[in-house]
């Protein structure tokens, strides 16, 4: 049985956030290190005016215990060890550990006033632009942390990483060295992840965390079942990978897992969500239509990560077609959307459960049918103009090195940035027709639109059924093949307006200065 969770942060909105601090312990246990239910180690910290945060230690080796701590007032303060409810003699590190350094913006919340939009803690939205770096790819293609830094430079805010076993981050699938004992984590992967929060935390951008994906439980789809150390062909202990979500080992080294990770990755505001699951509807258990056993698992431990973590990052999952009932036990939801025509694919997309809600991966159909360049874009800006609570999320990292996608990618921020779009959650799609003929996306509320046109060629357009009331407007002109902007005022009369374009593919903003 696991024990109570760690005492949380007070459930108030902090205005501030202060540290990290990390306080060291030495201290040899019994028993294996990572399980709770053998050592359940924490610290706590106390501060100069008596007030106590409590937060889980983990296990760094071979002697090393580590407990960090981000806290809503600064100071100094002394920390403890605890093994088990007990006190224990080791004494820390450092006697006194301060907290003086501000969190520029706290963590990454869902806004809890508008729906479809996340937010940090001092107000500022989040709407970030970014795209998958799943794992590490072959030779030939940068390291993960290289591209996050070169990501960064072109104006990504966003990424999404997963625990996977081929690239050495899963704790529990040991990589190129010698077998770890099966109930405990290994420790290179969680190094991995230590170099890839470090990164993301100099880069200044936010990952998202998956730790599981559909093919370490699947022996259909993507299959790794097969070779898995927990598959009883293997010596472990499962007989079938459609038994993970019920087993009742599983699930402890499951929650092992997760305890682990929020001990030491949680403090860190580069963390933007947990992801339970990748596509859980490929595993073997979904195949079998096991759904209330999915969407059992999905509560049990989103509600665990939500007992441990004292900073409440979101938790999601993502899917192509997940069981329903999955939604209702997560924050946000996530689609994953791969077709030929993926503009108009991502604009069918809807909220599940009045959540918010993005497109977490998306692709071509048919690999190589169109141009990466072009479905980069199509989904960026359907996604965009459908106010989603961010943009879709283009799966293919390696073809935005092999293709050189960056600039779209820089451009799509500067979108972001001259729209102001993350500060319209209210705004919705609007059908406005263009002439002479051009497709168009839209979206607008009163006093703003952002629209993307498309024309066939160089010439003056004239747009209507924009919904906007008559008057003067700030007009914004961005061209997403070379990045160019262009500004001027513009009348809008009869819900219309007319634009001078030189460029095929442009998007155009209009405000009015008080709005």
């Amino acid at each position: 049985m696991l024990p109570a969770p760690a005492i949380p942060t007070p459930s108030f909105d902090p205005p501030a956030w202060y540290g990290p601090a990390v306080a060291t312990f030495e201290a040899e246990v019994a028993g294996n290190p990572y399980d709770p239910g053998e050592n359940d180690v924490r610290v706590r910290f106390v501060g100069e005016n008596g007030r106590q945060y409590e937060r889980i230690a983990y296990f760094d080796g071979p002697s090393t215990w580590k407990a960090v701590l981000v806290a809503p007032e600064p100071g100094v303060y002394r920390a403890s060890l605890f093994r088990n409810g007990e006190p224990q003699g080791a004494k820390p590190k450092e006697a006194l550990l301060e907290l003086k350094a501000r969190l520029p913006r706290g963590f990454i919340r869902v806004d809890r006033v508008h729906a479809n939009r996340f937010v940090w803690d001092d107000g500022e939205p989040y709407y970030p632009v970014g795209i998958n770096l799943g794992w590490q790819v072959g030779d030939g293609i940068l390291s993960m942390t290289d591209q996050i830094e070169k990501l960064s430079r072109s104006g990504v805010t966003w990424t999404r990483v997963w625990a996977s076993s081929w690239d050495g981050k899963n704790p529990f699938w040991p990589a190129g060295n010698p077998p770890t004992p099966a109930d405990r984590l290994w420790e290179p992967a969680l190094r991995r992840w230590d170099g890839i929060f470090a990164t993301c935390a100099k880069s200044g951008v936010a990952v998202q965390m998956v730790l599981h994906n559909h093919g370490t439980w699947s022996s259909v789809v993507n299959p790794n079942w097969p070779g898995h150390p927990w598959n009883e062909a293997n010596g472990g202990f499962l007989r079938r990978a459609s038994d993970f979500f019920t087993h009742r080992e599983a699930r402890r080294r499951t929650k092992m897992f997760l305890r682990h990770a929020v001990a030491r990755y949680a403090h860190s505001p580069s963390l933007f969500a947990w992801e339970l699951f990748n596509e859980v509807e490929f595993t073997n258990a979904a195949l079998a239509r096991r759904s209330s056993q999915i969407v059992a698992w999905h509560k049990e431990m989103a509600g665990y990560l939500r007992s441990i973590d004292p900073y409440g990052h979101p938790v999601t999952t993502s899917s192509l077609r997940a069981p329903s009932g999955v939604w209702k036990t997560v924050d946000f939801s996530q689609a994953h959307i791969y077709a030929d025509r993926i503009g108009d694919a991502i604009a069918r997309v809807s909220a599940e459960q009045g959540l918010p809600m993005f497109v977490g991966e998306f692709g071509h159909g048919k690999l190589g049918l169109q141009p990466s360049r072009k479905i980069l874009r199509e989904g960026l800006y359907a996604g965009m103009l459908q106010n989603h609570a961010a943009p879709p999320m283009y799966w293919y990292w390696d073809l935005v090195e092999k293709d050189d996608l960056y600039r779209e990618l820089e451009i799509a921020a500067e979108v972001i940035r001259r729209s102001d779009i993350a500060r319209h959650p209210s705004a919705s799609p609007r059908r406005v027709l263009v002439h002479p003929s051009a497709d168009a996306r839209a979206l607008g509320e009163r006093g703003w639109m952002t629209v993307r046109i498309t024309p066939r060629g160089a010439g003056f357009y004239r747009v209507s059924g924009t919904g906007l009331e008559d008057g003067a407007y700030e007009r914004t002109t961005l061209d997403l093949s070379t990045g160019e902007v262009t500004t001027s005022s513009v009348e809008v009369e009869h819900a219309a307006f007319g634009v001078q374009l030189s460029s095929t593919d442009v998007v155009v903003v209009l405000a009015r200065g008080s709005e």
